[in-house]
């Protein structure tokens, strides 16, 4: 081989070895790594893909187009379907430039619901507020990319259908964020819009109350706001839309690699729960739907009262409830072996009126046993 020929072929260091540096190519930004007909890797322009327009909102990914910030005296007005922009003051509408609207696929309202209570208004009276307090609970053990919602909010379902909340989140999405919690109101609709407040930092044990009030009623449809009490840059007047009546207490979760990524604490109660309709307190009974497990999430409905609530979202199975269930389960143990005594166990063994009673008290222990099990069950669930 020739000096020229080596100038040419050049070996320089790689993560995979030495390479010739005719093998080596640099990949500059918007390019990517493909493979040819002949299963030659080459270099092309790299596509915009669409899950680098997607953005997170506490209803899924939307488009980026689709998800707009509203400031402070602003309100969302709805007219002939369409979301409009109003400004408060001067009573101006705009219009939203939805550029993707009807391109990406809008995924459903909850779909990453993790568990969460409900309760579906079928009082015949509106719902004219709907209040919740809870406290911003530690910071994962483990932090990585997971984003966390817990909010209590009101939606309508049926054909254009949207949810009003005020959440609480970890980590990044659409409104902002990072490895921290904040604060804001959002409003997510079925046809894949979604808008939100600013985004306001809180610390692990602030006390947040999420309130949302009706502010008023036509033939055309109904006026709402959402916010964190005291708190006025998480206003959210959303203004002219169906009437809001199924409430749910929420756990929504995305990117959880591991039970760690949840909260450092067993679970989030929330509490103080208050809904009025009219100027009554409705009766009502709360319903928990636990739809992720792998961690053991549930949610326990602690009280159903519309003036001092409670339903409780579990992140995972609390340590007590293990050694319960394990105390249990000895027990069921030991009405076993006295049921059917074997070995050296056997202390009974040769006088029937000992082994009759030995049997006795070991079915009496595994009822005892089973009866614990199940309650203990039922309390955690």
């Amino acid at each position: 081989m020739d000096e020229h020929q080596n100038e040419k072929e050049k070996i320089v260091i790689t993560p995979g070895g030495p390479r010739s540096t005719k093998q080596t190519q640099l990949v500059r930004e918007g390019e990517a790594v493909s493979m040819n007909e002949k299963n030659e890797p080459i270099i092309i322009q790299k596509p915009t893909t669409m899950s680098e327009e997607m953005v997170l909102t506490p209803g899924g990914f939307r488009h980026r187009s689709l998800v707009h910030k509203i400031e402070s005296g602003h309100a969302l007005h709805i007219e002939a379907g369409r979301v409009r922009l109003k400004n408060l003051s001067s009573g101006i509408v705009s219009e939203f430039a939805d550029a993707a609207l009807g391109k990406p696929v809008v995924p459903a309202l909850g779909s990453g619901w993790i568990a969460y209570g409900y309760w579906n208004n079928g009082t015949g009276k509106s719902i004219t507020s709907f209040s919740s307090s809870w406290i911003v609970p530690p910071p994962p053990s483990v932090q990585s990319s997971q984003v966390i919602f817990l909010f209590n909010g009101i939606q309508n379902y049926g054909a254009n259908y949207g949810i009003l909340q005020p959440v609480l989140q970890w980590g990044v999405s659409a409104a902002g964020g990072g490895a921290y919690w904040s604060i804001a109101s959002w409003y997510v609709t079925s046809g894949g819009q979604a808008f939100f407040t600013n985004l306001v930092n809180v610390n692990p044990g602030d006390n947040l109350i999420g309130v949302m009030k009706l502010t008023g009623s036509s033939a055309s449809g109904f006026n709402y706001t959402s916010e964190f009490q005291g708190v006025p840059s998480t206003i959210l007047p959303v203004q002219n839309i169906a009437e809001l009546f199924w409430c749910n207490e929420t756990l929504e979760a995305y990117s959880i690699d591991t039970c760690s990524n949840y909260p450092n604490t067993d679970f989030t109660a929330f509490r103080n729960i208050n809904i009025q309709t009219g100027t009554e307190s409705p009766v009502i009974s709360w319903t928990p739907v636990n739809r992720i497990t792998d961690c053991g999430q549930h949610a326990v409905i602690v009280d159903n009262s519309s003036q001092n609530g409670e339903v409780d979202i579990y992140y995972r199975i609390p340590k007590r409830f293990k050694t319960i269930y394990l105390a249990w389960a000895w027990l069921i143990l030991v009405g076993y072996i006295l049921i059917t005594p074997i070995g050296p166990i056997c202390i009974t063994c040769g006088n029937p009126l000992s082994e009759l009673g030995s049997r006795i008290l070991g079915f009496v222990t595994i009822a005892v046993g089973i009866l614990g099990l199940a309650r203990s069950t039922r309390r955690s669930a």
